[in-house]
């Protein structure tokens, strides 16, 4: 009994956690970072709960990329989310695939915005998909599809909100029974009034 307290309790903190992170929408402190360090870091926390679950997580990084003005504990965040996602996404053996590379082209980071160079992160899994329906929704705050006890429905959100205040955006590509792509894309270089505020960073 006293076990299932503190598990519970732990799964409580976790909750009140990701609801502060949501509400509080705090700004990025970002610096010039190596994002495939960033995920290097965090596939070192997630690597050995996946394999005890037979997933295989492959890393295929492209080593040429650019420093990126991020905030690296926040996208330690977002790529946990996904990975921790993407774990879920899989009942049985399967495999997670994350890639970096800079996009070729410039690409407008939202409405009225100029294009910008910019790197994508894709996290790719072989796991159950995401019905059309939901597509569209699951961004929304506590929308979730696992069962109960299972899932806030605040991770994905909490990730799109810090994509956001970095000038990104989530895209995301599903086949139910086939799996899932969530592709990142991050700006590289700071807009002009975060490098005239943090011009010694760079």
């Amino acid at each position: 009994d006293l076990d299932l307290v503190i598990r519970e309790t732990k799964r409580c903190a976790v909750i009140i956690r990701r609801l502060l992170d949501f509400a509080r929408e705090k700004a990025p402190e970002k610096k010039f970072c190596n994002l495939n360090q960033i995920v290097e870091d965090t596939v070192r926390i997630i690597e050995r709960p996946a394999h005890l679950r037979d997933i295989e997580i492959t890393m295929d990084l492209d080593r040429d990329l650019p420093p990126v003005w991020v905030d690296a504990d926040q996208m330690k965040q977002v790529i946990m989310n996904m990975l921790v996602n993407a774990q879920h996404a899989i009942e049985e053996k399967g495999s997670i695939t994350i890639r970096s590379r800079r996009v070729p082209e410039a690409r407008s980071p939202g409405p009225g915005a100029g294009p910008v160079p910019m790197l994508e992160l894709s996290i790719i899994d072989t796991g159950c998909g995401i019905p059309e329906q939901n597509l569209t929704r699951i961004f929304d705050p506590f929308f979730t599809s696992k069962e109960l006890g299972k899932g806030t429905g605040l991770g994905l959100s909490v990730s799109h909100g810090i994509v956001s205040a970095h000038g990104g955006s989530i895209k995301v590509e599903s086949t139910v029974g086939e799996g899932s792509t969530f592709r990142v894309y991050l700006p590289v270089n700071p807009p002009s009034d975060d490098a005239e505020s943090s011009g010694s960073d760079r």
